[in-house]
């Protein structure tokens, strides 16, 4: 990896894959031992920490996962809408 201007730096394609990381996931810097470590976090909305997912939510959550639509990027998800509209569209003419 080299450390571009900006200080930023690419994550390779596989070490991506392996560890599941996408665009926009949140990932923690730490320095061990002289190593740079970074490690995927995962961020909890405070009232999602406090409240129970209501049982809808968890529904479509656990529908999403079957289908492996819950790794879907936003431009996918927006192609996705685009497309289920044009089909509504197309039902009503």
């Amino acid at each position: 990896m080299t450390v571009k201007d900006k200080y930023q730096v690419v994550i390779p394609r596989g070490v991506r894959e392996q560890l599941g990381i996408s665009r926009g996931d949140i990932l923690e810097a730490k320095v061990e031992r002289g190593k740079l470590t970074y490690t995927p976090k995962v961020l909890i909305d405070r009232l999602r920490a406090i409240a129970p997912t209501p049982p809808a939510l968890k529904a479509m959550q656990e529908e999403a996962k079957r289908k492996g639509t819950d790794k879907l990027t936003m431009r996918e998800i927006n192609a996705e809408i685009a497309a289920v509209r044009r089909q509504q569209q197309r039902k009503k003419n």
